[in-house]
Parts: structure tokens; C-alpha cells; sequence
């Protein structure tokens, strides 16, 4: 039976007792899903999953609260999202591509010039 399986069979009050009266068989399968979870369709995307989980791990370690671990967890998704080169910047990045490629113009950032509206020709 696969991790997965075995830890579906669990309810979340069900595993919160299993933390409490068996910590090491907790630890065991959260250890083995993990793994399970980091397995991708290539070696790279794999490596990529682990390098992503040594990160949070390392991070969540240095927490000595769970309200330090809930922060850290929340920063590493918001980074993920909001960072330098999370998500939104990589989506206005491409934004901005298309709208060069439609309109064949560059806006310039902090030039205040905008990229011309598309008339509708419907």
C-alpha cells in the first residue's frame, strides 16, 4: 500500500493522536510522503521538488514556536508569490512582452508613457 494510501486512512484527529502517543511512526510517514510527493515525471523536477523542501525544512527549523513555523511557512508562499522573482513579477513580465508584441511599442518603466489602447474593430 503506497504512503499516500496509508495516510488517507487517517483523519486529521486520528493523526494529531498518532503525534501524540507515537511520534517516531508519525514522523515515519510524514517522512515517506514527503518523499512520495517530491517524485516527479524527471530526475530534474525531482531534484528541483527536494531542493524546494530542504529549503522550507531548513527554514521551519530555526522556528522554535508553531506561530514561528506558521510565519515562516507563510513567507516562503508569499516569496514564492510576491518575491523578487515570484510569480506576479514573472506574469507582469510577460504581460508586458505581449503587449510590446501587439502594439510594437516598449514601455519604458518609470517613463510614465503607457502602451497605446487597442481600438476594438470588431
Amino acid at each position: 500500500m503506497s504512503t499516500k494510501s496509508v495516510l488517507s486512512l487517517y483523519t486529521p484527529a486520528e493523526l494529531r493522536k498518532l503525534y501524540q502517543e507515537n511520534p517516531a511512526l508519525f514522523d515515519q510517514l510524514a517522512q515517506e510522503a514527503i518523499k512520495n510527493a517530491c517524485t516527479a515525471r524527471t530526475p530534474e523536477q525531482s531534484l528541483k521538488l527536494q531542493q524546494l523542501q530542504w529549503t522550507i525544512d531548513m527554514q521551519l527549523r530555526k522556528a522554535k514556536t508553531p506561530v514561528a513555523r506558521m510565519h515562516a511557512m507563510e513567507n516562503i508562499f508569499y516569496g514564492k508569490i510576491y518575491g523578487e522573482d515570484g510569480q506576479l513579477s514573472k506574469l507582469v513580465s510577460t504581460c508586458k512582452k505581449l503587449v510590446q508584441a501587439v502594439t510594437g511599442e516598449k514601455a519604458e518603466p518609470g517613463s510614465g508613457k503607457e502602451p497605446r489602447k487597442l481600438k476594438y474593430v470588431g
